[in-house]
């Protein structure tokens, strides 16, 4: 394999790493970080995202060490810099709060301070150099149009159940069990107020309308009603990890204003709204994991006046503990 492929389909795989991320799916983005070397890795950006998905599960130690090694190998990362600052500030006690949720909100604030200016835009662009270069943007989209080809080719949710496998067996036993979970999930959340999506590993709940008033996470009041309702239906479900990501306009915030980014902007209404689905639902708001995309990869493209509205929003995830 030449050089050039080997780089673009790592390139391709720390996308698909940031992808997995932004989607709260931890730990299936950090299997794809290993295949990239992991904490042993010599590429800054595989351990600035690892550093990132460690301090989101609240595992601040390995998140120092990897932050570590890419201050070794680039003294001058910002994102380094600043995350094992707050990480620092959060062992020294500096932090407001005490209670339970200070893990939480320091997590999330490492995400959104640590990496690219951009928040959750986990996976970095290409360099100057990979731009230059015809091949290396030819295998990419090769390998994004495979990925496609092979989303398109999945079977349906309803067809899930009888699906075999390559070689003719019956799938896995836990898995199926496991997909007939996330399908009764599905089905105890739908609501006019958002749509329930269903993929491997999650349900995604994508509100209808805005959720937040515009710049800020003030709740509007069709928005309070949704995550409150959420809340209830949250409360009925057993055994279920909730992730919530914060979703901003392509619009900067207003200089001078209380945000100095729409990662930040993210995080608060993710925040706001965790505290909404937590005292409504009984779910420990320690136990729910915050995390900012910012305008990166928005539920609704922002190509007009309506959309730019409705991603002043959270999205919701919700996976079954097996």
């Amino acid at each position: 394999m030449s050089a050039v492929v080997e780089a673009a389909m790592g390139e391709g795989t720390l996308r698909e790493a940031a992808l997995h991320a932004r989607a709260g799916r931890y730990d299936a983005a950090r299997r794809l970080l290993d295949t990239l070397g992991g904490r042993d890795s010599d590429d800054v950006e595989v351990l600035d995202l690892l550093a990132r998905v460690h301090a989101q599960l609240g595992d601040l130690a390995h998140a120092d060490a990897c932050w570590a090694r890419v201050e070794h190998l680039d003294p001058e990362h910002a994102g380094a810099r600043d995350g094992r600052r707050r990480i620092r500030e959060t062992w020294a006690g500096k932090r407001s709060g005490g209670d339970a949720a200070v893990g939480a909100v320091a997590a999330c604030l490492l995400l959104a301070g640590g990496g690219a200016a951009a928040g959750w835009a986990l996976a970095p662009g290409p360099t100057s150099d990979q731009r230059a270069d015809p091949a290396v943007a030819q295998e990419l989209t090769r390998l994004r149009q495979e990925i496609g080809e092979i989303r398109a080719l999945a079977p349906s949710d309803e067809a899930g159940s009888s699906q075999q496998t390559a070689d003719g067996a019956a799938p896995d036993s836990a898995a199926s069990g496991n997909r007939a979970q996330l399908r009764d999930v599905r089905d105890a959340l739908e609501d006019p107020r958002w749509a329930t999506t269903l993929d491997t590993r999650s349900v995604l709940v994508t509100f209808d309308g805005p959720v937040f008033l515009a710049g800020g996470a003030e709740t509007s009041d069709r928005g309070a009603d949704a995550l409150t309702g959420l809340a209830e239906l949250l409360g009925d479900a057993a055994d279920i990890d909730v992730t919530v990501v914060g979703h901003t306009s392509d619009t900067a915030p207003v200089p001078g204003g209380p945000y100095a980014s729409n990662a930040e902007v993210g995080l608060a209404r993710a925040l706001a709204a965790a505290q909404v689905l937590s005292s409504g639902s009984g779910i420990p708001l320690s136990a729910v994991d915050v995390a900012s995309a910012g305008d990166v990869d928005p539920p609704y493209p922002n190509t007009n006046e309506t959309n730019r509205t409705r991603n002043q929003t959270v999205t919701v995830a919700v996976e079954v503990v097996p």
